[in-house]
């Protein structure tokens, strides 16, 4: 499979198309698989843009929610992450689109995993967080989702973590007839996008018991 298939994003976007087309009535499961993938990046971008801007709106209610506030920050999101995308799309977007893959979306989303479920167990308390649940929901839900939160997902996003920093290696994009090494400026740039999606989290931390009475 590794001598004619890619791996990655080619698996989906070149190997699977090509696939896709020796199959009879070819158009139609082209269209069909096609329309899978625009869907599943709807999904992912609803899911994406939503949880930034709650966040937001909630952490500043007085600013956002006034007359068109939230509208006009979800046009602003929307449209910067347009143009963070279309960098993707061009004749080196596939390098691009590598990087952010390969540094921002892989390992670091462990350990963001895992300071949430710190946070919800130990910080703010698992059982108010039962209590807050209980009030939405109507009813008290059973134990097991409690020691998920206290022991076993933050022991296996941190193992899984750990195993990834262990077989780390400088990012490559491995094509059919060539393997292309990222240069280190590239590898740079990769390491300054993983560390903004966690460097705020002990920053925030400390600066919010310190202001703590």
């Amino acid at each position: 499979v590794e001598d004619v298939a890619e791996s990655g994003p080619g698996l989906a976007f070149i190997a699977y198309p090509e696939a896709v087309a020796q199959l009879p009535v070819a158009p139609l499961w082209s269209a069909m698989f096609f329309f899978m993938v625009i869907l599943l990046g709807l999904d992912s971008q609803f899911v994406g843009v939503e949880g930034f801007i709650t966040s937001v709106v909630d952490l500043y209610p007085s600013v956002f929610r006034r007359g068109y506030r939230r509208e006009i920050l979800i046009a602003i999101v929307c449209v910067i992450s347009y143009f963070i995308g279309l960098s993707m799309v061009t004749h080196g977007g596939m390098y691009v689109f590598q990087l952010f893959d390969y540094y921002s979306a892989s390992r670091i989303v462990l350990v963001v995993a895992f300071f949430e479920c710190i946070t919800v167990a130990y910080v703010y308390g698992v059982d108010r967080f039962y209590d807050n649940l209980e009030m939405m929901f109507g009813f008290r839900m059973g134990p097991l989702m409690k020691i998920g939160w206290l022991g076993a997902t933050p022991i296996y996003t941190l193992v899984i973590f750990v195993m990834g920093c262990i077989s780390y290696s400088d990012l490559t994009y491995k094509r059919k007839t060539v393997t292309y090494e990222y240069p280190g400026w590239a590898i740079g740039i990769g390491w300054v996008l993983a560390s903004m999606s966690v460097i705020f989290i002990p920053i925030v931390a400390v600066f919010r018991i310190l202001r703590t009475p």
